[in-house]
C-alpha cells in the first residue's frame, strides 16, 4: 500500500514534537493523517490538476512555464500542458523528460540518469511515490498543519539521501490537501540554493480515464528532436 511504510517514521517524529507544537493540530492526529495517505494512495490511477508554477530565485527564462494543466498516471509520467507564458509542453515519459517548443517545432530530450538537476523531475513525488521509495531516497520530517487559501493541509519535507540527488536537491516540501490527501503545494530547492521551484495545484481530479496518448512522445511532424547531451 503506499505511503504505508511513512507511518512509522511520520508518527515518531510527532512523538518527539514538543507539547506545544502537538496541540496546534486541530483536526488530525498524525496516525489518522497517514491512514489517509495511505488510503488514498492505494488506488491512484490518474491525476488531472489546474498548476500555477513560481521560480525564485532563478535566472529569468521566458521559457519557464507559468501556468498550465498537469496530467499524472499510476506509473508516475506526466504531461503538462502550459498556455504560460506561451505555450509549452514538458513531458515525463519512461526514463527521459522532454520540453517542447511549438513556436520553435523543437523538442529538447533528457535523459533522466544524465540530468537530475531538472527540479521538474520531481513533480511526481506525493502523487505515485510509495512510502517505501520515500523512506529508501529521503529523511521525511513533519512540517505541520497549514492553510492554503481556503484548504487545510499537511506538510512533510523530504531531504535527500542518495548521493547523486543530495548533489542537485536540497529539500523538497509538499503540503497535502486534508480532502483529497493529494498535494495542494510543492517546493523543490535545489542544492546550491539558487533556485525553488513552486507548484500550485487547484482543481485536482484523480482517477479520470485520461488517453494514454497524453504521456507518449508524438510530436508533430517535422519536429526538430535535440537529444541534450550536457
Amino acid at each position: 500500500m503506499k505511503l504505508q511504510t511513512l507511518s512509522g517514521a511520520l508518527v515518531a517524529l510527532v512523538l518527539c514534537m514538543p507539547a506545544a507544537a502537538q496541540n496546534n493540530e486541530l483536526n488530525w492526529t498524525m496516525d489518522r493523517a497517514v491512514r489517509q495517505l495511505d488510503r488514498q494512495g492505494s488506488d491512484l490511477e490518474s491525476v488531472l490538476s489546474e498548476v500555477d508554477v513560481e521560480w525564485t530565485g532563478a535566472a529569468q527564462d521566458t521559457d519557464r512555464i507559468r501556468s498550465g494543466r498537469i496530467y499524472i498516471n499510476e506509473r508516475g509520467e506526466f504531461r503538462i500542458s502550459a498556455d504560460m507564458p506561451k505555450k509549452r509542453t514538458i513531458l515525463k515519459e519512461g526514463n527521459s523528460v522532454h520540453f517542447y517548443d511549438p513556436e520553435a517545432a523543437k523538442v529538447d530530450i533528457y535523459s533522466l540518469s544524465r540530468h537530475k538537476d531538472r527540479l521538474e523531475i520531481y513533480i511526481p513525488l506525493g502523487f505515485t511515490t510509495t512510502g517505501k521509495d520515500l523512506e529508501d531516497d529521503f529523511l521525511v520530517t513533519f512540517i505541520g498543519e497549514e492553510t492554503i487559501g481556503d484548504r487545510r493541509t499537511l506538510g512533510i519535507e523530504l531531504t535527500p539521501q542518495r548521493d547523486d540527488v543530495r548533489a542537485v536537491v536540497a529539500k523538497i516540501r509538499i503540503w497535502f490537501d486534508q480532502a483529497s490527501w493529494l498535494p495542494a503545494r510543492q517546493e523543490i530547492s535545489n542544492a546550491s540554493g539558487g533556485a525553488t521551484l513552486t507548484v500550485n495545484y487547484s482543481g485536482t481530479a484523480r482517477n479520470l480515464d485520461l488517453n494514454p496518448e497524453l504521456f507518449r512522445d508524438d510530436w508533430p511532424r517535422g519536429t526538430d528532436k535535440n537529444q541534450v547531451r550536457d
